[in-house]
């Protein structure tokens, strides 16, 4: 598969914002950012050398078509973080493309940061998102409702 994750610039942050305000994207993804202006402070912060985010952008054959990014980065006590992964380019889901994503910047991150475990979030109803989550070894530890929406956690310890 022709996947290259590269580095995040401020435009992919605003190609970013702008696809993922369709309606479908917005229904499967639990996005806590409220603004593009919001989303620029962040993506400032994660420039910074003592950040406790991490992203790159994914391109598919040329074309950058998502995200995937570290948050909550603790290096010190709980030794984890928690990843998300999105693919705003609807005509490419459930083709591979986040899987292979996923295990390449599960990879990285495992060697780049002092962290033994990494969580991930997705609502109940996204079932490409669980679905990938469990082909790249992320296990199921609870079920809860937020904010009225049922939503999922979980937990992958290192990887082989």
């Amino acid at each position: 598969m022709d996947i290259i994750l590269k580095r995040r610039t401020r435009d992919h942050v605003i190609t970013f914002w702008e696809k993922t305000q369709d309606e479908e994207i917005r229904r499967l993804f639990p996005f806590s950012i409220e603004s593009l202006e919001k989303a620029l402070i962040l993506f400032k912060e994660s420039l910074r050398e003592d950040a406790l985010s991490y992203g790159k952008v994914i391109y598919f054959k040329g074309k950058y078509i998502g995200d995937i990014w570290c948050y909550n980065i603790d290096e010190s006590d709980e030794k984890s973080a928690m990843i998300s992964v999105v693919i705003f380019e609807k005509e490419l889901w459930g083709k591979g493309i986040a899987t292979e994503a996923a295990n390449t910047f599960l990879k990285e991150i495992f060697d780049k940061f002092d962290i033994e475990k990494i969580g991930a979030f997705t609502y109940s109803n996204n079932y490409g998102s669980i679905g990938l989550l469990k082909k790249v070894g992320f296990s199921e530890i609870e079920t809860f409702v937020e904010d009225g929406i049922e939503s999922k956690y979980f937990e992958i310890q290192g990887i082989d």
